[in-house]
């Protein structure tokens, strides 16, 4: 059995902030029980090596989520996180005593008003594992400039850990540099979810093939940029993952995909994809 590289997993699709480059949740909200969870992990771990907390919502805003990641440690799962870090300095500690926690990625770019908000996350770095990689993502950017907000961003990262100028140069040129043991800058532009349109282009995309995601009330769709579920394929809390992947859907949107000719209509105008 081929494994994805890595399956999402909806804990929860509430959020603390209400960024302007995020796609509004239209679906009911939740946050995963502590069971369903259980649940899941029990039918998808011998497929993937690596889970994924998130598609919609703020992991680190689950009551439960260090209980979750030590959950998947059972079935000998990776987890990473991604997170906008405005909560992240109150449960750092916790977040450290967590042995299978194998990245976390900080989208820096998202719109807040904390106070020392950069500062709360770098000194809090600490507290992790030496083994968890540390991501600052900057993704909001246009033909992968750093722009004025983004400029300030690296220039704080740059006066915390005394990069050179040779490090803050190369760290505008290119999309992924590693500034500390562990610790890296990546950029990229700015994306736009998919939505249905009349927008039609066809291109290869790695859904099904090297990850899908589960959304918080157990429905399975291709990839994590269906935040919708407009392409459901089954529901976890009610089939088993290998009777889901054995449907003529999924099959048929499989071959759909290494054909670079999606035929789901989500998939048809999401431009993601022009970008693989």
């Amino acid at each position: 059995m081929k494994k994805y590289k890595k399956i999402y997993i909806e804990i929860t699709n509430n959020c603390n902030l209400h960024c302007s480059f995020c796609s509004p949740v239209t679906r009911p909200r939740k946050n995963m029980s502590l069971d369903e969870f259980k649940s899941i992990l029990e039918k998808i771990h011998t497929y993937t090596d690596y889970i994924y907390l998130h598609v919609k919502g703020e992991p680190l805003l689950h009551p439960q989520i260090i209980e979750f990641i030590k959950e998947a440690e059972k079935y000998h799962l990776k987890v990473n996180l991604t997170t906008n870090g405005t909560l992240f300095s109150r449960i750092a500690k916790e977040l450290g005593t967590c042995k299978n926690l194998n990245k976390i990625n900080f989208s820096l770019h998202s719109e807040n008003e904390k106070e020392n908000y950069l500062e709360d996350i770098f000194e809090n770095i600490k507290y992790l594992s030496p083994k968890t990689t540390v991501i600052y993502r900057l993704w909001t950017l246009k033909d992968k400039r750093l722009d004025e907000k983004s400029t300030k961003i690296v220039d704080k990262i740059k006066n915390y850990y005394h990069l050179s100028t040779e490090t803050v140069d190369k760290i505008k040129r290119e999309n992924n540099v590693k500034i500390a043991p562990s610790i890296y800058i990546d950029k990229d532009n700015e994306f736009e979810w998919p939505k249905e349109s009349s927008y039609k282009s066809k291109g290869y995309c790695y859904a099904l093939k090297t990850q899908i995601a589960i959304l918080v009330d157990g429905t399975v769709v291709p990839c994590c940029l269906d935040s919708d579920g407009k392409v459901p394929l089954g529901n976890i809390f009610e089939e088993e993952l290998e009777e889901i992947r054995k449907k003529p859907i999924y099959e048929s949107l499989q071959k759909s995909f290494q054909d670079r000719n999606p035929i789901a209509t989500l998939c048809q105008s999401c431009t993601f994809k022009e970008r693989l």
